[in-house]
């Protein structure tokens, strides 16, 4: 495969997307200009990364080097684009893979863009924001995606979902489950009973809200409007195409046939699964038709990657949004947030910390009291752990755990040991990110709205000293006392804090 190449790279932004799946890895790579997203390279690498999930969630070396493989030939084909502009997600299978860590280590050595694991309402997010970039229509709409490992469902209006969610069906897990040994009316039936079964708790929402369209995206939903164009249906996919796609499927001769358009042989072998999920979703949903939209979740990755694609960086709106559910003190929240933005700009170059260590930290710093609504008692544990268990779109995994971790440590005891292991945020990062926001806090104990003294910082390796003018802290004693404490718990964690 040759690389891509650009003419003028100074001219003109690639960005690329690459999607992880469970059951193929996409990449597509797409210029960005005054007038949008032009889509320059599309390519598809068939990995079934999902086959080699065992029944204790772990994925074997054949599987992981099948995916090894062909990020290693990606690779080759993103030379003209810059590392920033690549941004690599994995979902089902990496997601629920007990050793994903041991892929993404050896991605790293042959794929130089960090790999994000999003979670399933993140991917419904982005998989919603490909279709309403990209189809010419008004209204709100449904979307949903069958995948290799799961099937994620996505309703909204204009730009703005209102409805996610992810469910662990996909047509390489169920072919697994249902079809591998023997394709009959009989097992079609248990897989497809088993679709109802799983798309029935969200059923009734969704009727509520009454799409009024609606479309399915990816290699599934492809495969049976293609399938059904080809049976004479045409390509909307309705309950009667489907159960043509069914009767055809059955018969084992069907299934050999290598010219049907736009219905790879790789992909007929798993066909009969998705037809299987097409079907339990159709009738569960009692849908009368669907339209299969030509854009799936690496679309809507490239969709959130350059501002001017976008009315603003959804995790801002994401915060905000937290901090108005769980009524937390917007002045106290901008008191602290301004302090520690003030902190970070004195200290970022010695401390090489970055625009999005900055990002990270003002989130932090509005979020640090959302506990407060369960209780005062440990509070920053309960803010911990709202937002690391609620989905909160734009943000992928790893960094709801570095939210967390920053607001979780951010009182009390100080105590590095025991922060989690994150892949695209070193420790030590980490570490200088929760002693500016510890300080932060410190200083607006009192929720003073006028006359907090003014301080310098400055910094010589891990050591922080803070520079108060002459007779400050003297006028103000309880501050020093709150202080004094902060210095010795740092300290004693080994990293000195002093004051001047």
């Amino acid at each position: 495969m040759k690389a891509l190449e650009s003419k003028d790279p100074a001219a003109e932004r690639l960005v690329a997307a690459v999607d992880l799946g469970s059951n193929s890895f996409h990449l597509t790579v797409a210029k960005i200009t005054p007038s949008g997203l032009h889509v320059l390279v599309r390519d598809r690498e068939r990995v079934r990364l999902a086959q080699g999930l065992d029944a204790e969630n772990v994925l074997s070396a054949e599987a992981m080097d099948r995916g090894l493989e062909t990020l290693a030939r990606f690779e080759a084909r993103l030379s003209a684009v810059a590392t920033p502009d690549i941004r690599a997600v994995g979902t089902h299978t990496l997601r629920e893979a007990v050793n994903s860590d041991v892929f993404l280590d050896r991605a790293q050595t042959i794929f130089r863009a960090p790999i994000e694991i999003i979670s399933g309402p993140e991917e419904a997010r982005l998989i919603f924001h490909a279709v309403a970039h990209t189809q010419p229509f008004d209204g709100s709409f449904l979307v949903f995606d069958i995948g290799g490992g799961s099937t994620e469902f996505a309703f909204g209006l204009g730009y703005t979902p209102k409805f996610l969610s992810s469910r662990s069906m996909g047509c390489v897990t169920f072919t697994t489950e249902f079809l591998d040994t023997q394709i009959s009316k009989l097992q079609l039936g248990k897989a497809e009973l088993e679709a109802k079964r799983i798309v029935e708790p969200i059923a009734g929402r969704l009727k509520t809200l009454a799409p009024e369209h609606v479309f399915a995206t990816s290699g599934t939903a492809k495969g049976v409007s293609a399938l059904g164009e080809y049976l004479g249906f045409g390509p909307v996919i309705t309950p009667q195409s489907v159960a043509a796609c069914k009767k055809f499927l059955l018969k084992a001769s069907n299934r050999k046939i290598t010219d049907i358009p736009e219905v790879s042989p790789d992909r007929l072998q798993v066909l009969t699964a998705g037809v299987a999920i097409m079907s339990g979703i159709l009738a569960e949903l009692t849908l009368d038709q669907v339209v299969f939209a030509d854009s799936a979740l690496r679309e809507g990755v490239l969709y959130t990657m350059d501002d001017r694609l976008k009315h603003h960086d959804i995790r801002a709106r994401t915060a905000e949004d937290l901090v108005s559910r769980y009524g937390v003190d917007v002045e106290q929240a901008t008191r602290v947030r301004q302090t520690v933005e003030v902190l970070f700009d004195r200290v970022a170059e010695a401390w090489l910390l970055n625009d999005e260590d900055r990002y990270m930290l003002s989130w932090a710093a509005q979020l640090h009291e959302i506990g407060l609504h369960i209780a005062y008692s440990a509070f920053h544990r309960h803010g911990a752990y709202v937002l690391e268990n609620t989905p909160l779109p734009g943000f992928n995994r790893e960094q709801q755990r570095i939210l967390a971790a920053l607001v979780g440590a951010h009182r009390k005891k100080f105590e590095p040991t025991r922060l989690p292991e994150t892949r695209h945020m070193s420790r030590v990062t980490l570490i200088r990110l929760i002693r500016l926001l510890r300080l932060a806090t410190l200083v607006h104990l009192g929720r003073e709205t006028v006359g907090l003294p003014q301080f310098l910082a400055r910094v010589e390796g891990d050591c922080l000293e803070l520079h108060f003018a002459k007779n400050v802290l003297a006028n103000h004693p309880v501050l020093a006392v709150d202080l004094a404490d902060e210095c010795k718990r740092q300290s004693d964690a080994g990293y000195p804090l002093r004051l001047v």
